[in-house]
Formats: structure tokens, sequence, C-alpha cells
């Protein structure tokens, strides 16, 4: 999972998104903030999508806010213990490489 900056409405939005292995989206949420909140609330929704093949790993950059956010939906028991919290830069490539092609096609629009 990653997030990254685009234009909505006129408005700076952060576009948080979550591929699996293959590079399919699980799914995806606008938010004003990049935050321990917002990321929370984002790994909330994409677990709920994930209901019946829950993740053994998940792998975002050196955000701060990841971390935090994982702790506390294992401590809920919405995401298992034993899933692996990996941060890597190259692991991450999937996603960072699928950024690329999403702002290719909304640049010449200039946003959403």
């Amino acid at each position: 999972m990653d997030e990254t900056y685009v234009r909505v409405g006129g408005k700076w939005k952060y576009l948080f998104r979550a591929v699996d292995k293959h590079g399919q989206l699980i799914d995806f949420m606008l938010s004003d903030r990049r935050n321990t909140r917002a990321a929370y609330r984002f790994l909330r929704k994409a677990l709920k999508t994930m209901i019946t093949y829950p993740p053994s790993s998940i792998t975002t950059d050196k955000l701060a806010s990841y971390p935090k956010a994982i702790q506390r939906l294992q401590s809920e028991g919405l995401l298992s213990k034993d899933a692996e919290h990996r941060t890597s830069k190259f692991l991450n490539n999937v996603i960072e490489a699928d950024h690329c092609a999403l702002k290719r096609v909304i640049r010449p629009t200039r946003g959403f």
C-alpha cells in the first residue's frame, strides 16, 4: 500500500491505494491528511475488502503512520498478529510503478 498526492476538484488530496502481489487494485481512499488516523481508516477499509483472504504481509514505505495503524488493527483483532509489516523501498515497487501509470493518465486532464 502507498499514497500519492493528486488534484481532485481543484483541491489537492492524498490518494491511498492498496494492490495485491499481482498488481490488482484492492481498495483506494481519498483523504485530506496523511496521518495515522487516515492510514488506520484506509487499512481497516482495505481489510474489510479482503476478509476472505487476509494478508500475511503488508508492504509500505517508511511513513511513520503505518506502523501505528497496523499495531492498532492488530490490537483490535482486525488484523492477524502474524501479519508481517515490511518497509522497503524496493518491495513496494508494484504500487510505485502503478502510481506512475496513474499520474500519466491524470496529468493531461489536470486532475480528476
